[in-house]
């Protein structure tokens, strides 16, 4: 398997040569190219003087760069190792290079193994000399102990005013309040989307505009850019950011972050969703294994059509980068104490990290309906979320 890469491959189909006849067609015939290419991953290679990147493995001439839907001028000169980048184009020449970090901000804090970028806690270590300084992060979501958090493949120190002067930050979207106009991302930033929502500037993948396009967004993976200020998120751009297989026929690579208890369907890097059915085919050390293999938190390959996958690589090198899985029980929850609570009878334990919906006690939901969702830590359900079930 190729590094950690996040790939969507649209292949190109070439026409061959005729025979037979003395017609013009039996001359040969230029390569038809029926799809575009789109191609996602970390770049391997710069080459400047030839204007190339590598990519994926396969190097690819640079016609322009942008971030954020807009041009650089300094294109391919802005372009380093271990970014971010998507690739579009109709072949492997002249391609439009946009960058797509995770986060872009400035480290407020680096400890030993840490650092925090807006607002957000990493693990990854750092030049205690960066603190202080503009990043651009890039990573893919893998499950933790404290929820779905980041796998960091790269920081790369940057100078705003070639970017913008933009705070960016992904993650999964949490704590909607329509009324209030927050979210948080993940358990730790808040997000105050006033002003993308007066600005016109809140966009999804189907037919709703403006707020409506957060309803229901809860736990979906969504992208802001803005500004932090006293430690909040003051986004003046919102997009939830789903990636749609049906129709193509796609090469993915990253981590799953969730996966059904029969393993036949399975979302990659929070936001491609892809079912398994008995022609698929999944290879490990270069032997077929069962579908048991696959985990939460396994790094894979998968090459799908129409959203269900004909091959899954499972990388051995790396074949599981998260020791933890996710839990999610409905039901009646009752027996609390200070340490725990049960759903249907089913312990669960509760820690600081808790978030309870609408900001309730854990007391007033004393025998109230309820969802729970939260990682498994060893032998431990520890709860992350809670929220009330509507009658």
């Amino acid at each position: 398997m190729k590094k950690i890469t996040l790939a969507t491959l649209i292949g190109l189909v070439l026409t061959g040569c005729g025979g037979g006849g003395g017609d013009d067609s039996a001359a040969p015939q230029p390569p038809v190219e029926t799809k575009p290419q789109l191609v996602m991953g970390t770049i391997d290679r710069i080459d400047p003087v030839n204007n190339e990147i590598t990519v994926n493995g396969m190097p690819y001439q640079v016609n322009d760069v942008e971030y954020a839907n807009k041009p650089l001028a300094d294109g391919i000169a802005l372009l380093q190792p271990q970014m971010m980048v998507e690739l579009t184009a109709l072949t492997k020449s002249n391609v439009t290079v946009s960058i797509e970090p995770t986060m872009v901000g400035i480290i407020s804090d680096i400890t030993a193994n840490t650092f925090v970028v807006n607002g957000v806690t990493l693990d990854y270590k750092l030049d205690p000399e960066l603190a202080g300084e503009w990043v651009m992060v890039s990573s893919l979501p893998v499950v933790t102990e404290l929820g779905l958090g980041y796998k960091v493949l790269s920081v790369i120190k940057i100078e705003k005013d070639d970017f913008g002067n933009s705070y960016e930050l992904e993650g999964r979207l949490t704590n909607l309040n329509e009324e209030g106009q927050t979210f948080k991302i993940g358990a730790s930033t808040l997000v105050n989307f006033s002003k993308a929502a007066n600005l016109g500037e809140i966009e999804c993948d189907d037919d709703r505009q403006g707020i409506q396009c957060l309803t229901n967004a809860d736990k979906q993976w969504v992208e802001v850019s803005g500004e932090m200020q006293g430690g909040i998120f003051m986004a003046d751009e919102v997009e939830i950011d789903s990636d749609d297989a049906e129709g193509q026929e796609v090469e993915i690579e990253g981590i799953i972050t969730d996966i059904n208890s029969d393993k036949t369907k399975f979302t990659l890097n929070a936001r491609n969703q892809f079912s398994i059915n008995h022609q698929t085919k999944i290879e490990y050390n270069d032997q077929y294994v069962d579908k048991s293999m696959l985990a939460i938190g396994s790094f894979i390959e998968v090459e799908a059509l129409n959203g269900v996958a004909q091959e899954i690589e499972l990388d051995s090198d790396d074949s599981n980068v998260s020791g933890f899985r996710e839990f999610e029980k409905k039901g009646i929850l009752e027996n609390i104490t200070a340490t725990s609570f049960t759903v249907n009878g089913f312990k669960i334990d509760i820690d600081s990290q808790i978030i309870i919906d609408n900001n309730e006690k854990l007391v007033d939901l004393d025998g109230f309906r309820v969802e729970v969702e939260g990682v498994i830590i060893g032998n431990r359900y520890v709860a992350r979320e809670i929220e009330r079930e509507d009658d």
